[in-house]
């Protein structure tokens, strides 16, 4: 039976992504809207945007958008089309599109990468029945204890199940074949191993499993 998802963070997306996915609404207007039909919060159909229209869109506070802004343009995401002054908003227009995450950036524009390798890993793990870490380490790039790590840590949150368990080590043994739970993905954003050794789903806005939970569980129906 799938695990059930420890709880629900309040909140939901975090406000970067709810800027970004605003971005990219505003830059891909949709053609069931009909040729020069103009998204809320956009500059005209040609896919640009302000500040402030973006702050609409995504319902996030001025200050946080503006900053968010700066870090993309410095890292090439934005284009700055005019520059604004005195009463008047800068122009912007999406340049290079990172896809449904949002890009992680500091406001030099330099990518922060740690995070990136759950993505790779993800990516093969989403479409492959039958897998072994170190399988996963090598389509992903990722070291292979890193894989395993992740692996386990997945199958604690019910998104796999070992289908022929390992055994051993070394050359004489056998690694765990892992196979992945398809109902249990609800997205493309990768499960995400938190610091409280907990799995969050970025997709579903839930903790899914927490370190220590499942016991304390099994403690509550002794009571």
């Amino acid at each position: 039976m799938p695990r059930k998802p420890i709880t629900e963070l309040s909140g939901g997306k975090s406000p970067r992504q709810r800027i970004w996915e605003a971005i990219r609404a505003l830059s891909t207007p949709s053609p069931a809207r009909g040729e020069g039909a103009i998204v809320e919060g956009a500059c005209s159909d040609l896919g640009t945007f302000t500040a402030d229209g973006l702050s609409r869109a995504c319902k996030v506070e001025i200050l946080p958008v503006r900053e968010y802004i700066k870090c993309l343009v410095a890292g090439g995401w934005l284009l700055t089309l005019s520059q604004g002054g005195r009463g008047v908003n800068s122009v912007y227009r999406l340049e290079k599109d990172n896809g449904i995450e949002a890009p992680r950036v500091r406001r030099d524009g330099i990518e922060v990468t740690q995070g990136s390798g759950n993505e790779a890993m993800w990516g093969a793990i989403s479409v492959l029945d039958n897998f072994s870490a170190q399988t996963i380490a090598d389509i992903s790039g990722a070291n292979p204890s890193t894989a395993k790590t992740y692996c386990l840590m997945l199958a604690k949150a019910g998104y796999l199940v070992a289908a022929e368990p390992g055994k051993g080590t070394g050359r004489g043994g056998k690694p765990t074949i892992w196979s992945t739970v398809r109902s249990r993905i609800s997205g493309p954003r990768a499960p995400m191993i938190t610091r409280l050794k907990a799995i969050y789903d970025p997709n579903l806005h839930q903790v899914m499993w927490m370190a220590g939970a499942d016991e304390a569980a099994e403690e509550m129906d002794h009571v």
